[in-house]
């Protein structure tokens, strides 16, 4: 008999199976496409020796993931490749705004956008960057969040956990007003916020903008070396390796 049965084999689906299936669990994992991996595939699409992510490419989700980081997958190949700069929003001018994992050179590279704009994201990410392990907790909590939230007012202080609250309710294009007086400077949080699938207009974009851009200080954006099947043919062999236990 069958305990579960995980329909799609994206890397949530992957990595659900995987947990159970380490819990001592049956589990059948069913996909549809011919191929598995859901938006975390790579292909030959053009020249031959050249491969393709064909949906998503960048994962510092993924690389800050407390259950990632308990998988064995660098044993099955996977390495992360960090870029110097973790992304760049070009702007009408010819000029960059540009996140680094390193948070003075984010800060300089806002400056140079808008005196003044660095400094202040400087301030306001560089708390949260110092209680990132909260942060975390936090954002990757069931419901209600309290323990993460407790951590985060313990090591940041009850002023900066009502920010994060704030952030919560809040929409990118307001975060970005309260931030910065640089268009370039907003439209860097906004293209990061568009990552959560929320308008920057709309509530709740706020913490998506945030949270992405922090997570490039924290941990970097990393994409697999070799394409993003590497991530998802790690994730099977891992699910691999674990069914042939079994057996």
């Amino acid at each position: 008999m069958t305990d579960a049965i995980v329909i799609g084999s994206g890397p949530n689906g992957l990595t659900a199976a995987i947990r159970l299936a380490q819990a001592g669990r049956s589990v059948i994992v069913l996909e549809a496409a011919p191929q598995l991996g859901g938006a975390v595939r790579t292909e030959p699409l053009t020249l031959p020796g050249f491969a393709h992510d064909t949906f998503s490419s960048v994962y510092p989700a993924a690389a800050a993931s407390p259950v990632f980081a308990r998988l064995p997958l660098a044993e099955h190949g996977l390495v992360w490749v960090h870029p110097q700069a973790c992304m760049g929003h070009p702007l009408p001018d010819g000029e960059a705004a540009v996140l680094y994992q390193d948070l003075d050179a984010t800060a300089r590279s806002l400056d140079i956008i808008h005196p003044g704009d660095g400094a202040s994201w400087k301030r306001f990410a560089g708390r949260y960057l110092d209680a990132f392990a909260a942060v975390r907790d936090t954002m990757l909590s069931g419901f209600p969040p309290v323990g993460g939230a407790l951590r985060l007012t313990a090591r940041a202080g009850p002023r900066a956990m009502a920010d994060f609250a704030r952030l919560l309710a809040c929409s990118a294009v307001g975060l970005g007003r309260r931030l910065f007086a640089g268009d370039g400077s907003r439209a860097w949080l906004y293209g990061a916020a568009m990552h959560g699938d929320t308008p920057p207009g709309r509530a709740g974009s706020a913490i998506a903008g945030f949270y992405m851009n922090l997570l490039g200080h924290a941990v970097g954006w990393p994409s697999p070396r070799g394409g993003a099947q590497r991530l998802t043919d790690a994730l099977v062999a891992i699910g691999g390796s674990l069914a042939k236990l079994a057996s």
